[in-house]
């Protein structure tokens, strides 16, 4: 039962990073198609799951947002994937297990982010332990969300500062057992490319 629990609650973080994408606004995407290719991991699934967002902006105020999602495995684990990217966005909908004020606080302010600051958030989230990393060719600032009423859960998110991305370049999701943390969830982006359009 435990790890029923702790399962949906993963697919309802992870369904709170899903309804949080968009990180940039459309305009940002250069006249073109952006493909950012996510792997997916889960300890409840076999395999890495592929998770592939397209962007194409067609210069005009239009734009064209493709997703394809790919995973293997059994009867059992391909029922929670249905899960995870079917119900996940309602999951978080219906009882959020996360902050998305302070989501969006960081998200909002992230050019004045500085590494190795901690920075207090909205309901008493920190958001702190931040580092500069690269991920696909992509740079970002990464830290780690604290919220204080989920002790036992930490989520850590990378935010883009080089180049447009539709979703976070990275989230790890990570849940304390008997003291020793464990990685539950990581979504991380794999390729990321972009082809100018054809005159």
């Amino acid at each position: 039962m435990n790890k029923i629990v702790v399962l949906l609650v993963s697919f309802g973080l992870l369904g709170f990073v899903l309804s949080a994408s968009g990180q940039v606004d459309l305009a940002a995407f250069p006249t073109g198609t952006t493909k950012m290719v996510y792997r997916i991991v889960s300890g409840e699934m076999q395999a890495p799951q592929s998770l592939e967002v397209t962007v194409v902006s067609h210069g005009d105020g239009q734009y064209t947002l493709g997703m394809f999602v790919e995973a293997s495995g059994n009867k059992s684990q391909l029922s929670s994937f249905g899960l995870l990217f079917g119900g996940a966005s309602m999951l978080y909908g219906s009882g959020g297990d996360v902050s998305s004020s302070s989501l969006q606080a960081v998200m909002g302010q992230r050019s004045r982010l500085e590494e190795g600051q901690e920075y207090l958030l909205p309901d008493g989230v920190t958001f702190g332990s931040i580092v500069s990393v690269e991920i696909a060719g992509v740079r970002c600032l990464e830290g780690s969300f604290i919220d204080p009423a989920q002790e036992d859960t930490r989520i850590r998110i990378a935010f883009e500062l080089s180049h447009p991305v539709y979703m976070f370049p990275r989230t790890i999701i990570e849940n304390r057992y008997d003291e020793e943390w464990v990685e539950v969830l990581r979504m991380e982006l794999s390729e990321y490319t972009f082809t100018a359009l054809e005159d």
